[in-house]
């Protein structure tokens, strides 16, 4: 009876054992099957993976080409383009290249909607395609494969939009790139032509020395006209060289100067001009000389001229102090120097009647010279004084120098406005116009020295016989 127990229980002891190894082996069996079908799955995923990056490689290729092809297109058109900005006009260049980028525009977007349309169909023909190659695929591999087909279609249309988009952006680029080259060999072409139009005008005027001479001729006559005591000997001298001619107020043809000195003895007036090889010409200038053989030349000291004037005459220096020609006269000097300076010689300065009437002559001109301002003839366009009668024709009627320009003088007449000041008379080496005669310059106090100021002095002459008794000019 034990022993029949002890059988029993060894049997149910092996028939568990038994159920035991079938349960290990159906869970190892469903393990390698759930292994197995785990990297079926993948690896049929990582399939589909490479499938659609080869269709999207395949997709995105002729966008990636046709953009190179564009910008060879462009390259082209833009080498075309400086080919004809170099040979046509700036108004041609603009507008045939804006028209060849408004057809090359409409081509490109025409272009880009049927490689669109052809990508559009060929992404629905290959989701077709992979939608009959699922037929043979489980419910879930089928759902699991849609998803991931929806999720890069997606991509794909996002991809297409910004392919889309960026060869957009690039022919934007493109197109102000081709402009602004444009533009660029525009300036360069206008900048070529300025520069060899600047050669061309450089070469020319090497080439022609007229191109560079801008001096006028300027004719000077030595003496100068005005009221002269002997027979005097014109010499008519340039300022550059040029052909000079010249005649006499009565003579109606011109006569070449061949250097040769125009000897007048009788009142003429003497007429000159000059032209150049140039061809500049200086209008005609003319110089009245007026002769007086008396003895009034003689009542004078050495250098002093005398002026005749209603209240009597008087005696005037020729130059400005020291009076003597070819000296640069003395300036920076106050009114009480000036007077000293006078005295100690024997004379006394000007009043402004006395210098104003030297000045301006008998005939009343506005300048020393005569009654218009020329810029040429005295001292008035410097920046120092210079020598002492060094412009020859800087003379009055009388034989009086400088009065227009070098330096203004002091002179012993006291303004009514302000009976602590001195009148100044004249212009001085910067003045200009502001040179003439009757010129007063009222603000100047006697006891400081101003740079552009210095002094002529007058003597009073000895009393004079009867004008009736003179012998006044010789006709």
């Amino acid at each position: 009876m034990g022993s029949t127990d002890n059988r029993s229980a060894d049997k149910k002891k092996r028939s568990r054992i038994i159920w035991l190894l079938i349960a290990l082996a159906l869970l190892l069996l469903l393990f390698f099957v759930y292994w197995g079908v785990k990297k079926s799955s993948e690896s049929k995923k990582a399939a589909v993976d490479d499938h659609h990056s080869l269709l999207l490689q395949e997709i995105t290729a002729p966008y990636v080409l046709d953009s190179t092809a564009i910008l060879d297109s462009l390259n082209v058109l833009d080498s075309l383009n400086r080919l004809d900005s170099l040979n046509l006009l700036d108004s041609l260049n603009r507008l045939d290249s804006l028209n060849r980028l408004h057809n090359l525009n409409r081509l490109d977007s025409l272009n880009r909607l049927n490689r669109l349309d052809s990508l559009n169909r060929l992404d629905s023909l290959n989701r077709l395609e992979i939608l009959n190659r699922l037929g043979s695929l489980n419910r879930q591999e089928v759902q699991s494969l849609l998803d991931s087909l929806n999720s890069l279609g997606h991509l794909s249309s996002l991809d297409s939009l910004t392919l889309l988009d960026l060869m957009n952006r690039l022919g934007s680029l493109n197109r102000l790139d081709s402009l602004n080259r444009l533009d660029s060999l525009n300036r360069l072409d206008s900048l070529r032509r300025l520069d060899s139009l600047s050669r061309l005008d450089s070469l020319s005027r090497l080439n022609d020395p007229c191109a560079l001479d801008t001096l006028m001729p300027w004719v000077y006559a030595d003496p100068s006209g005005g009221l002269h005591r002997k027979v005097v000997n014109v010499k008519l001298t340039s300022n550059k060289p040029c052909k000079i001619y010249f005649r006499f107020e009565k003579d109606g043809k011109w006569k070449e100067y061949d250097g040769t000195p125009v000897e007048i003895m009788k009142n003429a007036a003497l007429y000159y001009k000059a032209v150049d090889v140039c061809g500049k010409e200086m209008k005609p200038r003319s110089k009245r000389y007026e002769f007086d053989f008396s003895d009034e030349s003689k009542i004078c000291p050495a250098r002093m001229e005398y002026v005749a004037a209603p209240g009597g005459g008087f005696c005037i220096d020729q130059y400005q102090w020291p009076n003597r020609k070819g000296v640069t006269p003395v300036s920076f000097v106050s009114f009480f120097q000036a007077m000293d300076s006078c005295f100690y010689v024997g004379k006394r300065l000007c009043t402004s009647d006395e210098w104003s009437g030297a000045c301006a002559g008998p005939h009343n001109w506005n300048y020393l010279y005569g009654e218009s301002y020329e810029a040429n003839t005295c001292v008035t366009h410097d920046t120092i004084a210079r020598q002492a009668g060094s412009r020859v024709e800087c003379r009055g009627y009388y034989e009086v120098f400088d009065m227009s320009g070098n330096l203004a003088e002091w002179t012993s007449t006291v303004p009514a406005r302000d009976r602590s000041l001195r009148n100044v008379m004249g212009g001085f080496w910067a003045s200009g116009s502001q040179s003439r005669c009757n010129d007063v310059r009222y603000s100047y106090f006697p006891q400081n020295r101003h740079n552009p100021v210095g002094f002529r002095c007058c003597k009073d002459a000895p009393a004079q016989p009867d004008d009736s008794k003179s012998k006044r000019g010789r006709r």
